[in-house]
């Protein structure tokens, strides 16, 4: 996720690539910044069950042409098997660096299931989508 300044656009405007997003629903709420201080990117998720701070190498990112797709691992593997939560990270520009932008966006959370101890077929992760609103904004790091 990058945070450079767009190329100018036909009115002679330079657009900025926002690089922070609050997104929430009535069950959870994520802060994700692409960079901070340290040059680290930041992932806070909080549900009425767990708070989980994420950061650097915690956090692992993969653009598509989707978005960039932001994960974090809620629940390590364990006897119940993993859980995961994917952001999906839409691009957005702003005109100007203190303008925020209202988003749309979804969130996915991927549950893994062990092996199974005979040999069987078995699905081995499950998602769950979310519908997240929120906004994007630059902060300068």
């Amino acid at each position: 996720m990058t945070t450079a300044i767009s190329e100018p656009t036909t009115k002679g405007v330079s657009l900025i690539d926002a690089n922070t997003f609050n997104v929430q629903n009535r069950r959870i709420s994520v802060s994700f910044s692409a960079t901070s201080i340290t040059g680290d990117p930041l992932f806070h998720y909080k549900d009425r069950e767990r708070e989980v701070n994420a950061r650097g190498d915690d956090i692992r990112q993969v653009e598509t042409e989707i978005g960039t797709l932001v994960t974090i691992t809620l629940r390590p593997d364990a006897d119940a098997g993993a859980l995961l939560f994917t952001l999906l990270v839409p691009r957005v520009v702003l005109a100007s660096p203190v303008y925020e932008q209202a988003i749309t966006t979804q969130g996915f959370f991927t549950r893994s299931q062990l092996i199974p101890h005979i040999l069987a077929s078995a699905q081995l992760q499950t998602t769950d989508v979310v519908e997240l609103k929120g906004t994007a904004s630059f902060v300068v790091s």
